[in-house]
């Protein structure tokens, strides 16, 4: 006797593809850091102090290293001096041809002497500045490079910092998950234990498809001011498996 319906084999087997399709939104990803930099030396010289250490935490503009800078010091003071020098001319020339007695070319040339003066003063200050490196981001140093006393060659890097109070998380996912989804839309990213779900907006959508995967890369950015996040954390987010333009009729 024949019993038309589906084999025990076949019912597993049709179960364990529903379980499969069922996560197939589920796209795992990884966290990275909103920014990471390399700080470089923008001149060469020898380094005389540095200002910060590995997981040190720095704001903006904050001194990370300092190279030895006597002779720019220097340059700077003379050029304060001949700046004060060029002022004083200036101005006692423009009192002069107010009272008739000095001439307009005259004043002419102590005006232009001024500016050039005052020109050489700011690029000396700018040497200088350029001996003492500082922080482009607030963030962690993650790695230093040269100790006092060493030399920094151009646009070596002496400090590696990354910002994590705000950081992404990346996945890459199917281009007809990616065709649903638009910039400024929040999702909940799943974090690994003992965290729990965070709230994320998703940033970036890329329009290319990786040639190699078949995928787009899409970026969802989390809030993490007390830092209990880390760059490289694997992390999960589900996504729609394919738009409805994207289903095909079956005959």
């Amino acid at each position: 006797m024949i019993r038309h319906g589906i084999s025990p084999a076949l019912f597993l087997g049709a179960a364990f593809l529903g379980a499969i399709c069922a996560r197939a939104d589920v796209v795992p990803g990884i966290l990275l850091p909103l920014h990471e930099v390399r700080v470089g030396t923008p001149v060469e010289g020898i380094v005389a102090e540095v200002f910060v250490k590995e997981g040190g935490t720095v704001e903006k503009g904050a001194p990370l290293a300092r190279l030895v800078d006597d002779l720019e010091r220097l340059d700077l003071e003379r050029a304060e001096k001949v700046l004060e020098k060029a002022r004083f001319d200036h101005e006692a020339a423009q009192r002069l041809l107010k009272e008739s007695i000095g001439t307009r070319e005259e004043a002419l040339k102590k005006s232009i002497e001024h500016d050039l003066a005052r020109i050489q003063r700011d690029a000396a200050r700018f040497r200088l500045e350029q001996k003492t490196l500082r922080a482009p981001i607030q963030g962690v140093v993650v790695a230093r490079g040269r100790q006092p006393g060493e030399a920094a060659l151009l646009h070596e890097t002496v400090a590696h910092i990354v910002h994590l109070r705000t950081v992404e998380a990346q996945f890459f996912v199917e281009p007809a998950q990616a065709a649903v989804l638009s910039t400024g839309m929040s999702m909940e990213v799943r974090l690994p234990a003992p965290h729990a779900e965070a709230e994320a907006e998703l940033v970036f959508l890329d329009p290319r498809v990786d040639a190699e995967s078949g995928l787009c890369r899409v970026k969802l950015r989390l809030e993490n001011a007390d830092l209990r996040l880390t760059a490289g954390m694997r992390v999960e987010a589900e996504f729609p498996e394919k738009a409805a333009g994207h289903e095909q009729a079956k005959p």
